[in-house]
């Protein structure tokens, strides 16, 4: 990402002045202010009065479950409102609900850093104050924690002190609200649901710096939730450092670089980079279609691909050091689900200004239909210690050590010469199979499987520039298990006598450099197994280069970064059955989006059996709604 040719003194000088207040030079300002106008109330009217009542006491019509346009607000840092300005918070809380109706606000996401201290009692009780307004007016909310949250004054290396956050802002605050849905263990991450358009939505708020067990949590939600399409709302995640450089990409803007975590380390004790939380965990979970943060002062955005090659949004925003806090800027995101668009403007209730600059003022384009698991499709995934998951035994054979068991190792080793000598071929073959995938509860014996996916991390690939090998992926046909060594399976593993059909395959070098990610299609032996045939697991074993010594290790079950452990990702045909119809376990919005989308035609949606999708049908569905 950083040019070779500038001193690693001088980036460690720009990143010591981008964070010392959170992404703004120590004396305070940006070197230009951001283009807005005040708006009079004949050009943009967003709303007046209050709401009366909780969101589960209004009627069913005051929200239109398949309306196209609907409105989700989200609130950046509010820290400086906390400490000296709550009469902002309070009216930009206050401006939510009374502008519900006139947007249909459907949901509001707290960016993090509610407080800019996390051990004065004071600013907790003024944000409390501030959010108490969303709690009894009924309208859904999620919050994140930041590093103000969680450290007497933001700083890295200052003691971790969430208690407050978990407190005021964890679980316990929404217990009876039908909209929260769960946290982590820790409290800290949280996700919610919503409908809208048509379309349910997850939002999922994580704790600052995404540690690896709020991201194994995720992770189970995620998998739980295909038919969801997700928000996900972080603290830190996005820098803009070439504002503050003229425009000169010294520090690329983007995810944080590794070299500012250098300078401003992480401040959960386990967290991780944004770099990492991206390769490990935001990518290869596909119904993920936005990431909000905020910390860093500035406005940016950026789009990347997913493993699917779907758009990821990823979006910046935070105005902390403008004046009197912030001045109240908050970001109005206007969903249309038809036209597929996120129409996004930024407001200040305090101000009644809008900005008008593109980084303030602008549209995503979004196919919502791209990040939902159809509904005839199921979707299972295996990874051990997600989900309450240990099914996954996996180890390695190695012929220079032929009774050697590497079951208990963190890594497994697929290699064509272990010794890596010009004298010797000593082989190392992987084994990893997921025990207890097909039958009741699982995936259905006798399903006809669409696609599976076995997905592998790869810390050490191939380094020689000589040779890229191919490994590849066989079906296992006799029975091991971690215990088992090279001479207990009679000299290795062999196709025909041990392995039945190679199903797969991929490459040795990591290609883009860094990327450990291996996504190897093993739909063939999924199938098998569904059809009857005996679960052996797979085999992974090194293509034989005359000359090419070199090898690979891959992530074992035992690995401590869980989000990191061998994981076998399977969809199959299903056939809707009940007023159910997207099968996601709640009768809701996105049911009434089917059957609307049937009507006067015949299938699944015909829940009353007459031969035709009609109004017998839509009163089953909203008999049985929620």
């Amino acid at each position: 990402m950083f040019s070779m040719f500038i001193p690693v003194t001088t980036l460690l000088a720009i990143a010591t002045t981008a964070i010392a207040h959170d992404g703004i030079e120590e004396h305070g300002r940006r070197h230009r202010l951001p283009w807005f106008h005040a708006q009079s109330q004949q050009e943009r009217v967003y709303g007046q009065g209050g709401e009366g009542g909780r969101m589960d006491q209004r009627s069913l019509a005051g929200f239109s479950l398949l309306q196209d346009g609907f409105t989700v607000i989200g609130l950046p840092d509010t820290q400086n409102y906390a400490s000296d300005f709550p009469q902002i918070f309070t009216a930009q809380t206050n401006w939510v609900v009374a502008s519900r109706d006139a947007l249909d606000i459907r949901f509001v996401s707290h960016y993090g850093d509610i407080v800019n201290n996390a051990d004065q009692v004071l600013q907790w009780d003024r944000a409390d104050v501030s959010m108490r307004v969303l709690d009894d007016s009924g309208l859904a909310y999620g919050v994140c924690p930041g590093n103000h949250d969680l450290t007497p004054s933001g700083g890295s290396g200052q003691p971790f002190i969430p208690q407050e956050y978990v407190a005021r802002f964890g679980p316990a605050r929404f217990a009876g609200d039908s909209f929260f849905k769960g946290g982590s263990a820790s409290g800290l991450s949280s996700y919610q649901f919503f409908t809208a358009g048509g379309v349910d939505f997850l939002a999922l708020h994580l704790a600052c710096d995404m540690p690896i067990e709020e991201l194994a949590w995720a992770q189970g939600v995620l998998d739980a939730n295909k038919r969801r399409c997700v928000m996900v709302t972080t603290h830190r995640y996005l820098q803009d450092a070439e504002d503050y450089t003229a425009g000169v990409p010294l520090v690329s803007s983007g995810r944080y670089p590794s070299v500012w975590y250098g300078v401003e380390g992480t401040y959960h004790p386990q967290g991780i980079q944004s770099e990492e939380a991206w390769q490990w965990f935001l990518r290869k979970n596909t119904n993920i279609f936005l990431v909000n943060c905020g910390h860093f002062h500035e406005e940016f955005r950026q789009v990347s691909q997913n493993v699917a090659g779907k758009p990821v949004h990823e979006v910046l925003a935070d105005f902390q050091d403008d004046p009197n806090g912030g001045d109240g800027w908050l970001r109005i995101m206007k969903f249309d689900t038809v036209s597929g668009t996120i129409d996004v403007d930024t407001y200040s209730p305090t101000l009644q200004a809008i900005r008008t600059a593109d980084e303030s003022d602008f549209t995503l384009a979004v196919n919502f239909a791209d990040y939902r698991l159809p509904i005839d499709r199921g979707f299972k995934a295996y990874q051990q210690g997600v989900n309450g998951y240990q099914g996954t035994q996996d180890t390695w054979v190695s012929q220079q050590n032929p009774n050697t068991s590497y079951g208990n190792n963190d890594t497994r080793v697929s290699d064509d010469d272990t010794a890596n000598s010009i004298f010797t071929d000593y082989r190392g073959q992987a084994l990893v199979r997921f025990d207890g995938i097909i039958g009741p509860g699982q995936v259905p014996a006798g399903s006809t499987i669409s696609n599976a996916t076995l997905v592998i991390d790869v810390p050490d690939d191939i380094d020689t520039p000589l040779y890229n090998p191919s490994f590849f992926v066989y079906e296992v046909i006799r029975s091991w298990n971690e215990s088992s060594t090279w001479n207990s399976l009679g000299g290795g593993l062999s196709p025909g006598a041990d392995l039945g059909a190679q199903v797969g395959s991929f490459l040795g070098d990591s290609v883009p450099n860094g990327d450990a990610m291996r996504r190897i299609n093993v739909t063939a032996a999924v199938q098998a197994w569904a059809n009857g045939s005996p679960n052996y697991g797979l085999a992974i074993l090194p293509q034989i280069i005359s000359g090419n010594d070199d090898g690979i290790e891959i992530r074992s079950s035992e690995n401590g970064n869980t989000i990191l452990r061998p994981r076998l990702e399977i969809t199959y045909a299903v056939t809707p059955t009940g007023p159910d119809l997207d099968g996601d376990g709640v009768v809701g919005g996105s049911d009434l989006a089917v059957l609307l989308g049937a009507w006067g035609g015949s299938g699944a949606a015909d829940l009353d059996g007459n031969g035709v999708v009609d109004g017998g049908d839509l009163a089953i569905v909203l008999g049985s709604w929620g």
